[in-house]
């Protein structure tokens, strides 16, 4: 990975998109990592016809690559169909990134926020 990669990661990491907690949640999910300790806490807001993500707030503490991941993907589930959320691809975070690849062992921390977001609206489909 590139420096100016790791820098990137690093700052998303430092400013999250979406960071904090949300009164009344709609749906909230908390995953854990136990391999390296992350742990991230989702929360949504549903449009009223359950349809769309309208808004989304995450709290959690762990590796860069878990924050950062986090961070990105709260940006593009904003504003997105439930049913699209559920064909996020591991491809699509490593994007959203700017990364082509990541190593296998920190594959885990990547999907951690991914996992938590499709855990809490599966439940609605």
């Amino acid at each position: 990975m590139s420096d100016i990669y790791q820098e990137d990661l690093i700052d998303e990491a430092k400013n999250p998109n979406n960071y904090g907690e949300m009164d009344n949640p709609d749906l909230f999910s908390t995953q854990y990592n136990a391999s390296c300790g992350d742990v991230i806490t989702v929360s949504v807001k549903l449009s009223p016809d359950k349809q769309v993500i309208a808004d989304i707030k995450w709290k959690g503490q762990g590796c860069v690559i878990s924050q950062a991941s986090m961070s990105v993907l709260s940006q593009k589930v904003k504003g997105l169909k439930v049913s699209e959320l559920q064909k996020l691809t591991q491809k699509e975070v490593l994007q959203e990134l700017g990364l082509d690849e990541i190593s296998v062992g920190r594959v885990k921390c990547l999907l951690l926020g991914l996992n938590a977001v499709k855990k809490m609206t599966s439940k609605d489909e």
